[in-house]
């Protein structure tokens, strides 16, 4: 048995008290982390970012002239640019001592040097835990890195916070039950939670993230378990792939031919205006009243359960696509890029042009509403407890290259119907793609040599309620029981007749 790392989910059962206890220690540790923000920025700004703008020094700099030795975002004789750097009004705790020489400390140390100093001075500052503290300034800095090292956005300042954070071996587990179990939080005291996992196979609990939703506290724990993951296969000796096609009118189509349907939680025609009526009823109320406050914690409770449904929905559609093959193909998306606004077109004239703006905004809405990424995820991670290997792929023309003949042109799909204009090959669009998808994966598996008997006329299946040699279902046209001869291509070429689903208000 082998020590394995996995994050589990708990539903909190606080009581009242401890309810408005996390409730205020949300919004001080809000105001903490949007003060150091503001501290980096000012230490930034004071710094000289250009050569033609004058140099403002940050109080307390100075530098010994003897040793050379620097103190301060800004030194008089060398001028350094420290990004984000942090002056404090007690200039001894801007300093470290390393390996004997005095250095200036990093943002994030001498604001922590400060929050400890607050512990003392403020009493909403002493009732938090020390560590939760040290934890909310770590959480800066590390969106600072992302910012300086990845090329993430800049940090902004938060209106609300949602979550606080425990270091390692802070939270403890006291008596489990069968339906609920007492975790110590340290700060707080003792609090009962919903018990859906086996506590006993927990051998360690590393960090542990406390956050609240749609009304309800809930506890994200990182645990050691013993447990055996099974030995990913390789690639070369799976025996099965099975190509997957996300889409908005289907959320994912199967290279079988199956589909899993696309039931928009959020988008669909009853819950979109109920959530729209609700949202201007509640900005219509008079700004901080408690009927406000009730409208928008409505919104928010009724917008968690949709998200809880949408988490249900993609575990079922990650299970149901896992379970069919021993590989996975699917499409190597860059989501974020596909949901960007439409960019404004100028007229020239001080105006601007139409960009179909609307449409593109009711789009991203859907796309966001299936939430591929996480359906993704999901689909990862029961692989890995399966032992079974996902392969991204490139999606480049897969919905227009013709899988008999490799011919890529736009033309050959119209809406849900696929049509090769080179060889005439026929097949419904999502079901093809990923199908080419599965092919772009690059297992070759032996054919089945296996063949019907010669005086066998039936070469497809058929059902016994409909017609001999007519299919039951028309995957071009999405018709059931409606007899169309795949060699009469006159159906295909024409114009769709059915209204197209558009996007947007004024579409």
């Amino acid at each position: 048995m082998i020590q394995v790392q996995i994050r589990w989910n708990f539903k909190l059962k606080p009581t009242k008290s401890q309810k408005i206890q996390m409730s205020q220690w949300l919004t001080t540790l809000r105001k903490h982390r949007n003060y150091a923000l503001r501290e980096r920025n000012i230490g930034f700004d004071t710094n000289n970012q250009d050569i033609d703008t004058s140099v403002v020094y940050a109080w307390g700099s100075w530098c010994d002239t003897e040793s050379r030795t620097e103190y301060g975002s800004c030194c008089p004789l060398t001028c350094p640019v420290i990004k984000h750097g942090v002056v404090p009004r007690d200039l001894g705790k801007a300093l470290k001592t390393s390996k004997g020489v005095v250095k200036w400390d990093s943002a994030s140390g001498v604001q922590m040097k400060v929050t400890t100093q607050l512990r003392h001075e403020i009493p909403a500052f002493g009732n938090i835990n020390s560590d939760v503290l040290q934890r909310n300034i770590a959480k800066l800095d590390a969106a600072f890195t992302n910012f300086w090292k990845h090329g993430r956005g800049y940090p902004r300042y938060l209106r609300a916070l949602k979550s606080f954070e425990y270091k390692p071996k802070q939270v403890k587990i006291g008596s489990i039950k069968d339906s609920y179990a007492i975790f110590y939080l340290p700060g707080i005291g003792n609090v009962k939670m919903h018990n859906s996992r086996d506590l006993k196979l927990v051998k360690d609990v590393r960090t542990c993230t406390v956050k609240t939703s749609g009304g309800y506290w809930f506890i994200s724990m990182l645990v050691e378990i013993s447990d055996d993951l099974p030995q990913e296969k390789p690639v070369n000796e799976v025996k099965s792939v099975v190509g997957i096609d996300v889409g908005v009118n289907k959320l994912v189509a199967v290279s079988d031919g199956s589909f899993v349907e696309n039931v928009r939680i959020t988008t669909n025609s009853r819950t979109a205006r109920r959530l729209a009526i609700r949202q201007r009823a509640a900005s219509r109320k008079l700004k901080g009243s408690k009927n406000k406050a009730k409208a928008f914690k409505k919104i928010t409770r009724t917008k968690h359960k949709l998200a809880l449904r949408r988490e249900g929905y993609n575990w079922q559609a990650a299970s149901k696509i896992v379970k069919t093959a021993d590989a996975i193909g699917r499409e190597d998306l860059n989501i974020k890029n596909m949901v960007k606004r439409a960019k404004p077109k100028h007229d020239g004239k001080g105006g601007y042009k139409k960009n179909g703006a609307s449409r593109k905004t009711g789009l991203n809405k859907v796309i966001l509403d299936c939430g591929w990424g996480d359906l993704f995820n999901k689909i990862a991670w029961l692989a890995v407890k399966a032992g079974k290997p996902v392969i991204a792929v490139n999606p480049k023309h897969s919905s227009q290259e013709c899988p008999q003949c490799g011919h890529v042109d736009k033309n050959n799909r119209s809406g849900e119907k696929f049509l090769c204009t080179n060889c005439g090959h026929t097949e419904h669009a999502d079901t093809k793609a990923s199908i080419t998808i599965a092919k772009r994966v690059g297992l070759v598996f032996p054919k089945n040599k296996r063949t019907l008997p010669a005086d066998c006329g039936k070469v497809t299946p058929v059902k016994t309620s409909t017609p001999k040699r007519v299919e039951s279902r028309n995957h071009a046209c999405e018709s059931p029981c409606t007899q169309l001869s795949l060699f009469d291509l006159t159906a295909y070429t024409v114009v769709d007749s059915r209204k197209s689903k558009r996007y947007g208000k004024n579409s």
